[in-house]
């Protein structure tokens, strides 16, 4: 490692996900000094070889355009969809050091981890996520972490947009045979889908299924919410009193341990209905007064670059 390199403290942050993948090189201060962005490296959808390959390029970008090196860097921290378990810490520790030829102390954690401590800009607190899937997370200023959902659309996600688009189907289905609310719904749902009959949607979910387009279905869902349909109404008051049950679940465990707590409201649900980012926003504030709610205030690579910090501090 150079002299300047040392005076500078060097860190990388990642924030893999399983979309795309930002890699962020800070200084001490946490100052940016390269930021880009690759593909997605979520190692429960791409085979081993194929995610060293993908980190292989994005950090010979950040090195070709810095100059710097792997013995350059006092730490790192890699936030990864996917590495909540110690198999894939551990696959993603030994490909940092062994493919990409990092010696620092590393920390691997999952991504909604990173994307709390930057969007508090704090090592502890909450964050709700709510777009195609959901999770609750809380942390603690020792690193210990406890999570509601974000056990993908089979298991979980409850309140995300995959559930009300969801629920949208199988409701308005139900309305149709007369054991639910009445709905306006069918006709614009088929529509969405460019569905010809209520039927068609057998084969869609059971044979061309696609968790996106589902998802999609979520600002239909808000229009006739809007516009007083009582099962969208219903869908969406479930989908509010989900997101903040994630939220009591996770509060229920780390209560104790947090001083002046704060939550942050993520995802793209929340960014693209203010109706329910509103109506959670009210009932987090009901029921759990103790916790400040705050706008996210920096991106999961910034967090993950804070907590190389920290490890760069303690090494």
């Amino acid at each position: 490692m150079s002299g300047k390199s040392m005076e500078r403290r060097l860190v990388f942050g990642l924030d893999g996900g399983g979309t795309s993948t930002r890699l962020r090189v800070a200084d001490g201060e946490n100052r940016a000094i390269w930021e880009g962005r690759g593909e997605g490296i979520n190692p429960n959808a791409l085979p081993p070889s194929r995610v060293a390959e993908r980190l292989a390029a994005l950090f010979g970008e950040a090195f070709a355009a810095t100059g710097l090196a792997a013995a350059d860097f006092s730490a790192g921290c890699m936030g990864v969809a996917g590495a909540d378990r110690g198999p894939e810490r551990a696959e993603f520790t030994e490909l940092a050091r062994l493919k990409l030829g990092f010696g620092c102390p590393l920390h691997v954690t999952s991504d909604p981890d990173i994307a709390l401590v930057g969007a508090l800009e704090r090592v502890d607190g909450y964050l709700l996520i709510a777009g195609t899937g959901s999770i609750a997370i809380a942390r603690l200023a020792d690193g210990t972490r406890y999570r509601a959902g974000g056990l993908g659309h089979y298991l979980s996600d409850e309140g995300s947009a995959f559930f009300v688009g969801f629920q949208a189907i199988r409701r308005a289905l139900r309305s149709a045979e007369g054991r639910d609310l009445p709905t306006a719904m069918m006709g614009p749902l088929l529509a969405q889908f460019g569905l010809g009959s209520s039927q068609e949607f057998v084969p869609l979910i059971y044979r061309r299924f696609d968790k996106a387009s589902v998802a999609g279905a979520a600002a239909l869902v808000e229009r006739h919410r809007a516009a007083g349909d009582p099962l969208a109404v219903a869908i969406m008051d479930e989908a509010r009193d989900e997101l903040v049950g994630l939220v009591g679940s996770v509060r229920e465990s780390a209560r104790e341990s947090l001083s002046e707590p704060a939550i942050a409201l993520t995802g793209g649900l929340f960014e693209h209905n203010a109706w329910l980012k509103g109506a959670v926003r009210a009932a987090l504030s009901e029921e759990f007064p103790e916790i400040a709610i705050i706008e996210p205030r920096r991106d999961g690579a910034f967090g993950a670059c804070m907590l190389a910090l920290d490890l760069a501090a303690k090494g």
